[in-house]
C-alpha cells in the first residue's frame, strides 16, 4: 500500500512539474530558464518507487534487491554531473548567439566563442550544449573562475531573452506539456482503480461473520416455521379422518 502511495506522489508531483514548465512557456511565449537541481529532483522522483521496491525485496530475492539499490544512487550521481548548470527552453541558435554577445557585453568582458564552450578573458570557461531542433541550452561552468560569474551570466541572459520574442522555439513547451498531462491523466487512472477495487474488496472478518450469523438465524427461523406449519397441517388431517 505504501509503495502505491508513493507511485501516486511521484505521478502527481512529476505531472504537475511537468505541466507547469510547459503552460509556463506557452503562455509567456519567451525563454525561460531553470537550475539543473531540478531536473535531478525529478529524476529521483520518478525512480524513488524502483529504490523502495528494492528495499521490499532484500528479505526475499536479495540479488535483484541489490541491484535496485546500487542503480538507483549510480543513476542519481550521472544525473548530478550532466544536470549541473542551467537549462534554457525555447530558445534557437541565432537567438543563443545574440544573447551572448549581448550578455558580455553588458558584463564587460571578451569572450573566444569555440566549439561547444565560451572562453572568458579571465580563464573562465562555460559549456554550452545547444540541441536547437529541440529548443533546449545547457549552460555549465567547467572551471572555478566561470563559475564565480554564473549567476551574474545567467541574469544578464534572462534579461536579454525577456525583451525579445523572435526566434522562440515552442517544441520543448509542447513536450513538457503534453508529457506532464499524459502522467496526470496516468494518476487518474490508477486512482480511479484503486477506487474501484476498494469497493469490490470483500468486507471486514467481523462484517462477514456478523452476516453469516444474521443468515444462521434467518434459515434457522425459516426452517422453524415450516415444520409448526406442517405438524399443524398433519393434526388437523387426522381430526379429519376421525
Amino acid at each position: 500500500m505504501l509503495t502505491l502511495v508513493i507511485l501516486l506522489m511521484v505521478l502527481a508531483l512529476a505531472g504537475a512539474g511537468m505541466l507547469f514548465v510547459g503552460v509556463r512557456g506557452l503562455l509567456a511565449r519567451r525563454v525561460t530558464v531553470y537550475s539543473g537541481k531540478w531536473l535531478l529532483a525529478l529524476v529521483a522522483l520518478c525512480f524513488l518507487p524502483q529504490f523502495l521496491n528494492g528495499l521490499k525485496l532484500l528479505g526475499t530475492v536479495p540479488s535483484l534487491a541489490a541491484i535496485n539499490l546500487i542503480f538507483y544512487p549510480g543513476l542519481l550521481l550521472i544525473f548530478w554531473f550532466v544536470t549541473r548548470g542551467f537549462i534554457f527552453f525555447g530558445v534557437s541558435e541565432e537567438l543563443v548567439g545574440d544573447a551572448l554577445k549581448g550578455a558580455f557585453g553588458k558584463m564587460g568582458l571578451k569572450h573566444e566563442q569555440l566549439l561547444g564552450s565560451v572562453k572568458l578573458e579571465d580563464g573562465g570557461i562555460f559549456q554550452i550544449s545547444l540541441q536547437d531542433w529541440v529548443g533546449t541550452m545547457q549552460l555549465k561552468p567547467k572551471n572555478p573562475a566561470a563559475k564565480a560569474r554564473t549567476k551574474e551570466l545567467v541574469a544578464a541572459l534572462s534579461e536579454h531573452f525577456s525583451a525579445s520574442t523572435a526566434g522562440i522555439r515552442f517544441m520543448p513547451y509542447w513536450i513538457y506539456t503534453f508529457c506532464g498531462g499524459l502522467l496526470l491523466a496516468a494518476l487518474l487512472f490508477v486512482a480511479s482503480m484503486v477506487v474501484s477495487h476498494l469497493g469490490d474488496r470483500p468486507p471486514h472478518p467481523a462484517r462477514q461473520l456478523k452476516q453469516a450469523a444474521t443468515a444462521a438465524l434467518e434459515a434457522g427461523s425459516a426452517f422453524s416455521l415450516g415444520g409448526d406449519g406442517r405438524r399443524r397441517t398433519g393434526s388437523g388431517a387426522r381430526r379429519l379422518n376421525r
